[in-house]
């Protein structure tokens, strides 16, 4: 549970303490596994600036997310993550449902406090954040949010050092 700690403390302080509608709209916090038995705990406050495509199909937010990996295996067993992460979804259905399907993606860019997890060698600490989604909106206004998603995080061949990493995630979101 410190980790889960040390995480929610950098993004509070990286909002400056305010969760108000004018900073973030909301908050995701996620659970994983990734490769070679490692684990992930991620969060992610959310910011929208209301921004469609496609005659509004498709809506945009944006992630700025902080993740702890841990592993059980190789000589670098923890990792800590910086990632921006412009979001796009599609929701699968009308607005007035009860639940109301998504599925989303995103190619965002990390920062990770090492270049190797478990026996993975990432090559260098700046990466890219791959992300595809399906996941579930419910409650008043839809301000509950249950997704499941699969990561790829890879420094798409600039270096030579380029295992890559792939997670599966659980996530709750809230809207504030």
């Amino acid at each position: 549970m410190n980790k889960l700690h040390k995480v929610l403390g950098v993004c509070i302080l990286g909002s400056g303490g305010s969760f108000s509608a004018q900073a973030f709209e909301g908050l995701k916090v996620s659970v994983g596994e990734g490769q070679n038995s490692t684990d992930t705990y991620r969060l992610a406050l959310l910011s929208d600036f209301g921004q469609t495509f496609f005659n509004g199909h498709i809506k945009q937010h944006w992630e700025f997310g902080f993740s702890y990996w841990e592993s059980d295996t190789g000589p670098n067993r923890e990792m800590e993550v910086f990632s921006i992460n412009p979001v796009f979804t599609y929701e699968l259905g009308s607005p007035d449902q009860a639940f109301l399907p998504y599925v989303d993606f995103s190619i965002g860019i990390a920062y990770m406090s090492d270049t190797r997890i478990a026996d993975k060698k990432l090559g260098q600490h700046f990466q890219f954040d791959d992300r595809l989604g399906l996941g579930v909106r419910f409650g008043h206004q839809k301000r509950h949010d249950v997704a499941l998603s699969a990561r790829h995080v890879s420094n798409a061949g600039l270096d030579n050092d380029n295992d890559g990493f792939d997670i599966f995630s659980l996530t709750y979101g809230y809207r504030f």
